[in-house]
């Protein structure tokens, strides 16, 4: 009742302008991509909770949190999943947006047992706790907003994509002091705090440089639902097939050489490739016919444990099978229960999904001059996966995935645009092998050089230029956050402390 009792009391204004907010910063993301939305979508919110209780203020982060998350997650209700699979789903969504709900509620009672000052702080530091574990989601980080702007998005080469959200709520906090005060000097503060992070950005980016390595991306465009079906498996491997041939022809007619490796999606091969039979025969006689090597994904089967895998491996010409990589980050509930390592009584629900084991190597594949990490789908949201594999020696980021479940809506380019930050926060290019888009090849700053469509047959033939210089991103890592969380955790206890004593006084 007491919910009810807010949304139909005084503070409808207040609502409202959190609604407006949180539509706002809603459109800075895909589909809209009105990318710039995202400097000023907070402004409202912050109106909004202007001498709020805490426990109003909660309140109104949580309506924030669940509009938001609703206006830009709404295309979860359009995955190509089983119908009863599906109702269960859409009650598992509604939890999801209060879920989200209750971490802005989180950053805006913070905000109000402290400072306005604080929120950059909050929001940062609540969106690096929600990436972490198995139950990590950090989907909608505010930085990821920026993917598509390279000048704004190189600073986070120096404190990552969370990094970003803390520098686009300050934006946001700026704002809203340089209007609610109509000061110069908040405005000259902004005009400093915007104009940084351009600057860097313009100084930072430079015509791509290293040692040229050429590739080949295969786009197959097939249906997910038909991939693992018996009379569709050899289809998908003519297909796979033609493509790379289409991607040698263009390598010898356009560079003067084949591509050193062609990059198939995640699970293009709907068989244990690793497995000797006639499709593997097929991948390793091209590999030798083609003088190229092919990068698949797979699933890879232990027989000692019975675990399945999703999985990678690479085929080099004349060799064969050299090298593997086993997923570590499973999807929730869509590839493994979490926590069924660790209780057994979870193996047995069935959602539907896969049951798929996680690796536990991060692999840095090696190929002539070529180094690189493996990101499979889900992966390429997590900063810390990339970041290990380019510690570890990786020169370049492959994803591989399958987005055909996420319709067209805004899913895949969400999706797409978390893979280029991982490009920009450690200095390397990415090549993105995509089932059914999107596709594309990133250079290290970010920059989209080749970019395919969804839902088309296509490929990619080009360049990527390789060096072994490392960002500041890549050596410390989600410092900031880290720190920021610290700062939080310092502010709301000496708040909570001043006000124990002020109330003792009375």
């Amino acid at each position: 009742m007491i919910y009810l009792k807010y949304f139909f009391s005084t503070n409808r204004i207040r609502l409202a302008l959190a609604t407006v907010s949180a539509v706002l910063c809603s459109l800075s993301f895909h589909p809209i991509g009105c990318y710039f939305l995202a400097w000023i979508g907070l402004v409202p919110l912050l109106f909004a909770i202007e001498n709020m209780k805490p426990a109003d203020g909660f309140r109104t982060g949580i309506v924030f949190g669940f509009v938001f998350s609703l206006c830009s997650l709404f295309w979860l209700v359009f995955l190509q999943i089983d119908i009863n699979i599906k109702i269960l789903m859409l009650f598992g969504l509604i939890l999801m947006f209060l879920y989200f709900g209750v971490w802005y509620g989180t950053a805006v009672l913070f905000t109000r047992m402290t400072s306005v000052w604080l929120l950059p702080f909050a929001f940062a530091g609540l969106d690096f706790l929600r990436s972490l574990g198995e139950l990590g989601f950090p989907w909608l980080c505010f930085g990821y907003s920026q993917a598509r702007y390279p000048a704004i998005m190189q600073q986070a080469s120096i404190y990552g994509v969370f990094g970003v959200t803390f520098w686009l709520v300050l934006v946001n906090v700026l704002v809203y002091k340089t209007l609610k005060a109509k000061s110069l000097k908040y405005a000259a503060l902004l005009i400093v705090v915007f104009g940084l992070p351009l600057l860097y950005g313009g100084l930072r980016i430079r015509p791509a440089t290293g040692t040229p390595v050429l590739v080949g991306v295969v786009q197959p465009n097939i249906d997910p639902n038909l991939k693992f079906t018996k009379a569709m498996r050899d289809e998908t491997f003519v297909r796979l097939l033609n493509i790379s041939e289409q991607c040698h022809n263009i390598g010898v007619t356009t560079f003067g050489n084949p591509p050193d490796i062609v990059f198939w999606p995640e699970t293009a091969t709907p068989v244990f490739l690793h497995m000797p039979g006639k499709h593997q025969d097929q991948v390793r006689q091209l590999a030798d016919r083609l003088h190229m090597a092919v990068f698949t994904g797979t699933p890879l089967y232990d027989p000692r444990t019975r675990d399945i895998y999703n999985g990678a491996v690479l085929v080099e010409p004349q060799i064969g099978i050299t090298q593997h990589y086993r997923k570590i980050h499973l999807v929730p509930f869509g590839e493994h229960i979490p926590f069924d390592q660790h209780v057994p009584l979870f193996k047995k629900i069935d959602v539907g999904g896969g049951d798929y084991a996680p690796g536990s190597k991060y692999t840095v594949f090696q190929y002539k001059e070529a180094s690189f990490g493996c990101l499979i789908c889900f992966e390429s949201i997590f900063t810390d996966i990339s970041r290990t594999m380019v510690r570890q020696g990786a020169r370049f980021l492959v994803n591989i995935t399958n987005d055909g479940w996420f319709g067209t809506i805004s899913g895949p380019q969400q999706h797409n645009d978390m893979a280029i930050v991982r490009a920009v926060e450690n200095g390397v290019p990415l090549v993105r092998s995509a089932n059914t888009g999107i596709s594309m090849i990133v250079d290290r700053y970010g920059r989209i050089q080749h970019e395919r469509g969804l839902f088309q047959e296509d490929h990619i033939v080009d360049h990527i230029n390789i060096t072994a210089e490392r960002t500041l991103y890549t050596t410390f890592g989600d410092i900031l956050p880290v720190i920021c969380l610290f700062i939080i955790g310092v502010s709301t206890t000496a708040a909570i402390v001043k006000k124990r004593k002020t109330l003792l006084h009375h």
